[in-house]
């Protein structure tokens, strides 16, 4: 009876490890299948890069470049709802993220939220984003975002 209580003991410890070990974070893991699902988005290979992506962050959901990868994907498929929630996570993660500013402001225009959009281009050129020159006078012209 005795061998049998630590039997169970020892199982019980086991499994304890194993749900503590398969729920850890894989930094290294996401970094490889996060380059692979970059290969396929820049391929046009949309799904097989989602499911990458995902894989990505189930390895390490603080990837903040899987969560900006995924708000790519779902701003390709026109779901801008979901891509905002995405760059934001990756904002979130590295709030010095240029890129996530400037692209989660094309979703927020996609939305007519323009004030929001052009929040998120100032805060991305304050970053040293390039290339905003005309989204930001368009903001200027158009007076969003002035008090």
């Amino acid at each position: 009876m005795k061998d049998f209580k630590h039997t169970i003991k020892y199982l019980a410890l086991l499994s304890a490890v194993l749900v503590l070990f398969s729920c850890s974070s894989n930094p290294e893991k996401s970094g490889k299948l996060l380059d692979s699902g970059v290969e396929f988005y820049y391929h046009a290979q949309y799904k097989k890069a989602f499911a990458l992506f995902k894989e990505a962050l189930d390895a390490d959901e603080d990837n903040f470049e899987a969560w900006f990868w995924m708000g790519n994907y779902f701003e390709n498929t026109h779901d801008n709802v979901r891509s905002i929630e995405c760059y934001t996570k990756a904002i979130e993660l590295n709030p010095n993220y240029a890129d996530a500013y400037a692209n989660r402001a094309l979703s927020k225009k996609n939305l007519h939220d323009d004030a929001g959009a052009c929040s998120d281009w100032k805060k991305a050129a304050k970053l040293g984003k390039a290339n905003l020159d005309d989204k930001l006078e368009w903001c200027r012209r158009n007076k969003v975002g002035d008090k």
